[in-house]
């Protein structure tokens, strides 16, 4: 039972911490200072300790010896990879779900691009983040392959926390997002997939500029959120 509960609070606290990321709260290259976690939190350092350890597995923490646990900054070589993989696997996603999508799934999605909307509407930003990471899980999710859920939702999430300053503006995302909505909600499986690889490649192309260029991420706070 003690086993149990420690496992639901690291969980938690895994989950947490991932959202903090996605959202912004906690941004690439910021250190994670234990003690100011677990009094915000509300726990102690051993259900942290093992969140940082599955946060690093899936590429969001870096655990650095002697320095402690950092959000991971990916390189731009780095970030071109993850589009790489995104670019390949989420077209995949967006064709299944076409195939797969029913009136339960169709709610969901439709609540998600919603909250999208007011979001960029309001410009808020962490919302805007959040909604969009939902919008393309949703898919993933409607497309019925656990296994491609999990890889490309941390994935996802640690090329957004990567892309400040870089990529589409808000609205554009949006747009593209109605148009994929659309696509499978008519189970037109070849052009949703058609439209996830188009939505994904501007920014494939954006991370291959910069390694081309030879230049550094920029991480500026506040920056627009990104596809």
């Amino acid at each position: 039972m003690v086993a149990t509960k420690f496992e639901d609070l690291a969980e938690q606290v895994y989950k947490t911490l991932r959202d903090m990321i996605l959202a912004g709260e906690l941004v690439p290259g910021q250190k994670l200072v234990q003690e100011a976690l677990s009094e915000r939190l509300g726990v102690s350092r051993t259900p942290l300790l093992a969140a940082f350890s599955k946060l690093e597995k899936e590429m969001l923490v870096e655990l650095v010896p002697r320095r402690g646990a950092f959000v991971k900054r990916l390189s731009p070589a780095e970030l071109l990879e993850l589009y790489e993989v995104r670019l390949r696997l989420e077209p995949l996603g967006a064709f299944e779900a076409a195939r797969h999508i029913d009136a339960k799934g169709l709610k969901t999605l439709d609540a998600v691009l919603e909250a999208h909307r007011k979001a960029v509407e309001n410009g808020a930003i962490p919302e805007v983040r959040m909604a969009d990471f939902r919008f393309h899980m949703g898919i993933m999710r409607i497309a019925g392959n656990t296994v491609l859920e999990r890889i490309l939702s941390s994935f996802a999430i640690v090329s957004k926390s990567n892309q400040q300053g870089l990529m589409k503006s808000a609205a554009k995302s949006l747009t593209e997002h109605d148009a994929l909505r659309d696509a499978i909600a008519a189970h037109d499986a070849a052009l949703a997939e058609k439209l996830m690889y188009e939505h994904l490649s501007e920014s494939r192309n954006v991370a291959a500029r910069l390694v081309a260029e030879g230049a550094r991420m920029p991480h500026t706070a506040g920056a627009s959120a990104r596809a």
